[in-house]
């Protein structure tokens, strides 16, 4: 194939990531640009369908991977409304398992701050099941 083709597929694929604002279709419009440099510079047709599929495949993993994370953290925020709350620490043992007072009630939690002691506040920074756990400071400040 030729530069002037991979460069209208590139370009095609460039307008319809603006249309689309979905990243991928600009994963696909980089890897026919790195076909359409391979066939600039001599690379037989082979070479340069290997070189965009491989660029794509990577470009692909890479956004999927990049995606997961962001909908993980951006799910454990509105999923979890307690997140960044203020807890009263009740009573804390040994093994840094506390009893807290939140929403009018008492909580099992893990406190993360071996800082915290009874009698104090502390914010909820994640949950495991119906524990609570507890931290010093508000999620915010952790990440």
């Amino acid at each position: 194939m030729t530069a002037g083709i991979w460069l209208s597929l590139a370009l095609a694929a460039l307008i319809g990531e603006f249309l689309s604002g979905t990243f991928y279709l600009l994963v696909f419009s980089a890897s026919f640009a790195i076909a359409s440099l391979a066939s600039f510079f001599g690379a037989a047709p082979a070479v340069q369908l290997i070189l965009a599929s491989i660029s794509a495949l990577v470009g692909v993993a890479f956004l999927r991977r990049h995606r997961k994370r962001l909908n993980t953290q951006t799910r454990a925020r509105v999923d979890d409304p307690d997140l960044g709350q203020r807890v009263e620490i009740l009573h804390i043992d040994e093994a840094r398992q506390a009893r807290v007072q939140y929403r009018g009630t008492c909580w099992d939690a893990e406190v993360r701050s071996p800082r915290l002691t009874e009698g104090q506040h502390a914010y909820i920074v994640g949950r495991d099941g119906n524990r609570l756990i507890v931290d010093t400071t508000p999620p915010e400040e952790n990440a």
